[in-house]
């Protein structure tokens, strides 16, 4: 892994934390109660063989035992950990992990450039991290201190089943995370059937903006619209977000727009479209997909055949 120029400078202070000892005894197992103190997180069994798996960004990845002190640098694996029952293995979040459940856990600071002095006090034995280019100095700084970290993208619906996987793997819950896949898989197919009974809606999620700032094609949003009986308005865009003109806007004859807080749109240029609010439903793509094209189906039918 690349390090960023200038990183030799950090080194002293980090030492400082490696000095702390990464192997740490938990008592009890798996079922530990989420609100304990970080330190009572439930000790997964060792492995004689290990467990080795695949990252997004193609790394091999070795632990010698399903991984009981982690942080989590992203906020969608951190509840994908939570749905798999291993919420408890947390010791550190980032400012972004907003439910109730983490607040007792201390912030590393940003998913991106965290903290690296925190998460190194934090004892992980791994790190979930973002995979590709945009933080090179986290994944190359961890090589160096020597704690394991895996890469993921979670970045459409495909994705979110590779990372449940991955997650599953890593923390010994591999039979819940092919359950908890087979689930949403089969939700989502249920939400794809009812939406294929009903006349497609020309829509266009709208993140914000004057002129909007609207997701295009290949996005997680574009699947889901796809899959939940709407039409992306926006799926020529050419980019996976952009501003567009309301000229251009408008001339889309679009039928609903979604966005997660309608505050923040000019309404009167959005011509004769519904709008309508999804809240966070899109925001994180994790275990809560199928929930959210559920949401996104009755945005769009809202008088269609309830599921």
């Amino acid at each position: 892994m690349t390090v960023e120029p200038g990183l030799p400078r950090r080194r002293a202070a980090l030492a400082l934390a490696v000095a702390l000892p990464l192997a740490v005894a938990f008592p009890g197992g798996c079922d530990s109660p989420r609100g304990e103190d970080a330190t009572q997180a439930s000790a997964p069994l060792p492995s004689p063989a290990g467990i080795t798996v695949t990252d997004s960004d193609g790394r091999s990845v070795h632990l010698p035992a399903p991984a009981g002190r982690i942080v989590s640098l992203v906020p969608s694996a951190t509840l994908s950990l939570d749905a798999l029952g291993a919420g408890d293995r947390l010791v550190a979040r980032t400012d972004h992990d907003t439910a109730t459940w983490t607040a007792h856990l201390p912030s590393v600071g940003g998913g991106l450039h965290p903290s690296l002095e925190s998460v190194v006090a934090a004892r992980p034995d791994l790190v979930i991290r973002f995979g590709g280019p945009q933080d090179l100095r986290t994944p190359g700084t961890l090589d160096e201190l020597g704690i394991p970290h895996v890469a993921i993208r979670p970045d459409g619906i495909d994705d979110i089943m590779e990372t449940l996987r991955l997650l599953g793997a890593v923390t010994g819950r591999g039979a819940a995370a092919d359950s908890l896949v087979a689930t949403l898989e089969s939700e989502l197919a249920r939400v794809r059937a009812h939406a294929r009974t009903l006349p497609p809606v020309r829509t266009a999620y709208v993140l914000g903006g004057d002129p909007p700032w609207v997701a295009g094609p290949g996005t997680y949003i574009d699947e889901i619209l796809s899959l939940a009986g709407g039409v992306n308005a926006f799926r020529e865009l050419g980019s996976l977000y952009a501003s567009v003109s309301l000229e251009e806007f408008v001339a889309r004859d679009i039928q609903v727009v979604l966005t997660p807080d309608p505050g923040r749109l000019n309404r009167r240029a959005l011509g004769d479209a519904r709008v309508q609010a999804t809240g966070d439903a899109l925001e994180l793509p994790g275990p809560g997909v199928a929930e959210a094209a559920w949401r996104v189906f009755r945005l769009l039918h809202p008088d269609g055949t309830p599921p």
